[in-house]
């Protein structure tokens, strides 16, 4: 009987019991309940992600005991007021893992610093995230409003190192197996002999030409200019600790997020190395805080605050709400829980460059029933070379032009887990030369029962992406920036049909711990009322057309300027695309030359463009080029803009398009730079 109702509390868990039909065929139940997965011929699968989160996941957040309570000063700066509260519970000695609890009492904290937390076993607790509870509120120079950790570093490979005053020697092997499918909890090495139960061990997996070679990588050119993707003799690092040594094959306490193939990774090989972990802050918790500055117009890289940077591992962030800071949290250690952590923009970031507002800069890390609302940006992004698991769960993001994009230069092992994106896209994609080169981005990852706008699943050469049960529109496109080939789409499973499991990770951390695991992190058996997200709607897109020209493809795309006029956001860039002639893109005094660059968002199609002056005819010299294929090329050129200057040029697809103002009698104005695809002979309508 006992064994029955466990089972009936598992599928209900999982939303087997439920009205969904849609059944994986990557992850699926038998007949006995139990998790079963399918490989790829290879052998890889979809990992065990249920190691997200704080303590490894499926442990309940402490509550630590309160030591020193705050209140604010009504001073111009509370930041040392609080900071002083924080350096004496510092001080006193750790129990049981923890020291105590900093409170701030209910009101508003000024604070023109960051606040430090640089010891464990510390919570910095405020007294509610909303109306009557704490603010800290943001003023004087740029800084992030919270900031767990100090400096860590790491052992070398077969060296001893000098980690944080600690002297550590690094026994070292490589892995003999010809091939180490993703997902893998186990590997053979030439000796183990060194090694023991419970060692902590580097997995260090190089990066080759051969292999860059594989990826498609070693081709990619900007302005005629070669890009580098990751540079030959690099390292991604998985760490792990061994729990089992048969003969010289080791058994790992969590799965491996990415595969080992030895014709691409030899020489030098994987080298597996036994380390001890520098000394990092560890339990450390922000909870019930709001923290808020002013509401700026501008690009993320002007921006002057941002919300919580986690340096630390087993940490956690749990109701706090950040307004109006951009790049809000960093994620840079290992096993943090995020929960319910919201983040609001008033208005969008402004520029082609776009910010984060989670970025995943480390292992095992959790972020849940988390919500975004702002345009133009990545709501979450991963950094290089950073080994799963990660997991977003149940989280919702809102905002025009923004996505769940990992950034750059191949992570693994991402599970965007029931999460909403009414107004923008989930992409694992080849980045191409975006940025500085980012490339692929991403492998092994699943977006698994999510509703989005768009999707963009690619497979990597050797890798593979998965979307299972989502819904929204499938897009296929070549790598950014380029025409041709259109890449090929990574594994859809059930699009459109919502699989009957429905959360990947509550489902593995059900079966890995039990009951109590989904329990302690604050979810039921009643799958409705855990994923209310389901029911988020998108934000009205507004458009602007031409009654001649028809729609205007350039209407509220990012805007990049060589130089704005002041600070006055009347002058910004993004005024040449709003829709509304009263509004321009100024330079400043006595520039007479500058370029307008629009970011196109992706690949489109377009054969007319029309441009017009606010101050009559300053320019005398302007051209106007596209870019495709990672170059520029030349759309239109001329000697003058005037009021209203419409230009034909054959069909073309462009990622991008630059008006450069090559020469003129003043300051530049440009009060719309609108661009066309014109049904039939564009001549004709114009």
């Amino acid at each position: 009987m006992k064994k029955i109702t466990t089972l009936l509390l598992s599928l209900l868990v999982t939303g087997i019991v439920s009205a969904q039909k849609g059944k994986s065929e990557w992850v699926y139940r038998d007949n006995d309940g139990k998790l079963v997965y399918k490989t790829t011929p290879t052998g890889d699968r979809i990992m065990d992600f249920s190691h997200a989160g704080y303590m490894g996941g499926g442990v309940a957040l402490p509550v630590v005991p309160v030591k020193r309570v705050v209140k604010p000063s009504g001073t111009s700066d509370d930041t040392r007021l609080i900071q002083n509260a924080i350096d004496e519970v510092a001080a006193m000695p750790l129990k049981s893992g923890f020291r105590g609890t900093v409170e701030l009492a209910p009101g508003t904290f000024t604070c023109a610093g960051p606040v430090i937390l640089s010891e464990s076993g510390i919570v910095l607790r405020g007294s509610g995230s909303g109306a009557g509870g704490t603010t800290i509120k943001m003023v004087g120079g740029p800084h992030t409003a919270v900031v767990i950790g100090r400096g860590n570093t790491k052992v070398a490979l077969g060296r001893t190192e000098k980690t944080d005053s600690n002297t550590v020697s690094a026994a070292t092997t490589l892995i003999t197996d010809t091939y180490v499918p993703s997902g893998s909890r186990s590997f053979t090495v030439a000796d183990a002999s060194g090694f023991s139960v419970g060692d902590i061990i580097d997995i260090n997996r190089p990066v080759t030409e051969a292999w860059v070679h594989f990826m498609g990588m070693d081709n990619m050119y900007r302005d005629g200019k070669k890009q580098t993707w990751i540079k030959a003799g690099a390292y991604g690092i998985t760490k792990r600790k061994i729990t089992a040594i048969e003969g010289n094959k080791l058994t790992l306490d969590l799965p491996l997020a990415d595969s080992y193939d030895t014709k691409f990774l030899n020489p030098p090989g994987t080298v597996v190395a036994k380390v001890i972990p520098a000394a990092r802050v560890a339990q450390v918790g922000v909870e019930n805080i709001h923290i808020q500055c002013p509401p700026l117009e501008i690009d993320y890289g002007q921006a002057p605050y941002a919300g919580v940077r986690v340096g630390g591992d087993d940490c956690w962030l749990k109701d706090v709400y950040c307004e109006e800071t951009m790049n809000t949290t960093v994620l840079a250690g290992n096993r943090i829980t995020m929960e319910k952590v919201i983040v609001k923009h008033t208005y969008a970031n402004l520029g082609a460059s776009k910010p984060t507002d989670f970025s995943l800069e480390g292992s095992q890390n959790l972020i849940d029933r988390c919500e975004i609302t702002g345009g133009n940006m990545y709501f979450v992004w991963t950094s290089s070379l950073i080994p799963g698991p990660n997991v977003l769960l149940n989280c919702t993001f809102k905002g025009i032009g923004s996505r769940i994009q990992p950034h750059q230069r191949w992570a693994t092992g991402l599970l965007v887990d029931n999460c909403t994106v009414p107004d923008g896209g989930i992409d694992f994609m080849n980045r191409g030369i975006a940025g500085s080169g980012h490339g692929w981005t991403m492998g092994w990852a699943v977006a698994w029962n999510c509703i989005a706008k768009t999707y963009v699943i690619q497979n990597p050469p050797g890798a593979v992406n998965w979307s299972i049960g989502c819904m929204g529109k499938r897009e296929q496109t070549a790598r950014l920036f380029d025409s041709n080939p259109v890449l090929p789409e990574g594994n859809f499973d059930s699009h459109g049909s919502p699989v009957e499991i429905q959360s990947l990770y509550l489902a593995q951390l059900t079966e890995r711990v039990g009951m109590r695991g989904i329990k302690n992190i604050g979810y039921t058996a009643n799958s409705k009322k855990m994923f209310p997200n389901k029911l988020v709607k998108a934000t009205p897109v507004k458009t602007d057309r031409d009654k001649i020209l028809g729609l205007n493809l350039a209407f509220a795309r990012p805007i990049n300027t060589s130089k704005v006029k002041g600070s006055t956001r009347e002058f910004g860039g993004e005024k040449a695309v709003d829709g509304n002639n009263n509004t321009y893109w100024s330079t400043a005094d006595g520039v007479t030359n500058a370029t307008l660059e629009i970011d196109m968002e992706g690949p489109v199609n377009m054969n007319t463009l029309q441009l017009s002056e606010t101050l009559g005819g300053h320019v005398e010299a302007y051209k106007v080029e596209a870019q495709l294929d990672s170059d520029w090329r030349l759309l239109a050129h001329g000697t003058s803009i005037g009021k209203n200057l419409v230009v034909k040029f054959p069909e073309t697809i462009a990622w991008k398009v630059k008006l450069t103002v090559l020469k003129a009698k003043m300051n530049v104005a440009i009060s719309n730079f609108g661009l066309y695809l014109v049904k039939g002979d564009p001549a004709n309508k114009i």
